[in-house]
């Protein structure tokens, strides 16, 4: 008899806690909804409907594979309007001097410091930590840069100009320095540093694979007979991974041999081959990126979906689907466990790979396409630009949101403004009383 009765007590506990459980689920996103929908010249109250779905929420008796994404956007939201720049429109977290398309965002070896590149010709060089400061001109040309990459060490940048060659620049104005501006006039289709050396791996227009060292010294590697939208090189083993716009994962393990392989060829007897190749499909792959343990290759692709690739088991992990038009960036965070994407779709997103049910974090603030992202060196935060010509800041914890409208507001919610939007059932309490 005692056993049924603690039994049923036990099951009581288990069915009432699913149901607050659930209750403060749908009072979170509706709150946060609520803060979404109101408009930008309610500031105070937009921010504190916010801020305290955020404080329901970070309790923790929270359906989670939903409502965070729902307090994101709500936090992100109404943080855009508190000091708002009404002269320029730009909000706290958007920055732009560029007079064209942002092309692509790169982290050097300062934490706070990043470098973005854009179709005007230019990269510049600006401060994490100060925004609306003028930004440093790094480099200037009359061509259009298509991409910029960072050598591993940061002393060197790479500008792959569009069906031209590229630019090899110093990041330190340093006249000791052994390193000057380096223009490559060979034109190529891609290319990026190998890790750990002095040398860059292009593709060349014609589909040879040309190693060269900062001499200009050179020596062929490898050739496709495909077009290479992104070359990826493995710092554990030295894999040359090329994303083609044919659909096919191509690469060249070392010692690398020269030899073409077409593509009726690409599926057999790779396994005994230097140059191997794998047909995903007939969407074009437009950016890669290995996971800092070096066991997975993400490839982001036309179809707006992502592949996890096993690299040492060479075969698929799964798809990651969510973008409505091509992926057009990718990259992990320093841990591994995150994975940020952007996209034609206008957004980027912020995977959680460590559990497939979770909704991504979407960061959709630009009015168009989203052609560049990059986690900072500390994974904190994620740096977005593309078409509208701005770049943008944005935190990966959304504690940050919620810490500066505390910050930003002198005042709590008022009894009368909780009973609306909280509800009269729910105990009173000092909205930021941390």
């Amino acid at each position: 008899m005692r056993f049924l009765i603690t039994t049923t007590l036990l099951s009581i506990a288990i069915f009432t806690n699913a149901q607050t459980s659930q209750t403060t689920t749908e009072l979170v996103m509706s709150m946060s909804q609520r803060s979404l929908v109101m408009p930008g010249y309610q500031t105070e109250l937009k921010a504190l409907v916010a801020r305290q779905a955020y404080e329901f929420w970070k309790e923790g008796n929270v359906e989670p594979y939903v409502s965070h994404l729902n307090v994101y956007q709500s936090l992100y939201e109404a943080n855009k309007y508190l000091g708002y720049d009404s002269v320029r429109n730009m909000a706290y977290n958007q920055v732009g001097v560029h007079s064209n398309t942002v092309t692509s965002v790169v982290f050097g070896n300062e934490e706070n410091h990043y470098y973005s590149s854009s179709t005007d010709g230019k990269i510049l060089k600006w401060d994490l930590a100060n925004p609306r400061t003028i930004p440093e001109t790094a480099y200037e040309s009359d061509k259009i840069i298509q991409s910029i990459e960072m050598s591993n060490d940061g002393k060197v940048l790479m500008a792959i100009f569009y069906q031209e060659g590229l630019a090899l620049i110093p990041t330190e104005k340093n006249p000791q320095e052994d390193i000057q501006v380096l223009e490559d006039p060979q034109p190529v289709q891609a290319a990026t540093f190998i890790p750990g050396e002095r040398k860059y791996l292009m593709v060349a227009k014609t589909g040879e694979l040309i190693l060269k060292g900062f001499d200009a010294q050179s020596e062929q590697v490898g050739k496709t007979a495909l077009k290479v939208n992104q070359l990826k090189v493995d710092e554990q083993d030295g894999t040359i991974y090329a994303g083609t716009e044919q659909g096919v994962l191509e690469a060249w393990e070392k010692p690398y041999k020269v030899k073409e392989s077409p593509i009726d060829d690409i599926m057999k007897n790779w396994r005994k081959q230097s140059y191997f190749g794998y047909e995903l499909g007939s969407f074009a792959i437009n950016c890669l990126d290995i996971s800092p343990d070096g066991n997975t290759l993400a490839i982001g692709r036309d179809r707006g979906d992502v592949i996890l690739w096993d690299i040492p088991n060479k075969n698929l992990i799964r798809i990651i689907s969510g973008h409505q038009s091509t992926v057009t960036d990718i990259q992990f965070n320093p841990k591994g466990d995150l994975l940020l994407t952007t996209s034609r779709d206008g957004t980027a997103r912020i995977w959680d790979l460590t559990d497939s049910r979770k909704l991504p974090i979407i960061l959709n603030d630009h009015d168009d396409w989203v052609f560049t992202g990059s986690f900072n060196p500390t994974g904190t935060q994620v740096i977005t630009g593309g078409g509208d010509e701005f770049i943008r800041t944005w935190p990966v914890d959304p504690a940050y949101f919620a810490f500066r409208i505390c910050a930003m507001i002198q005042r709590p919610l008022s009894p009368d403004e909780w009973d609306e939007f909280v509800g009269k059932d729910i105990p009173y309490s000092v909205t930021c009383s941390d």
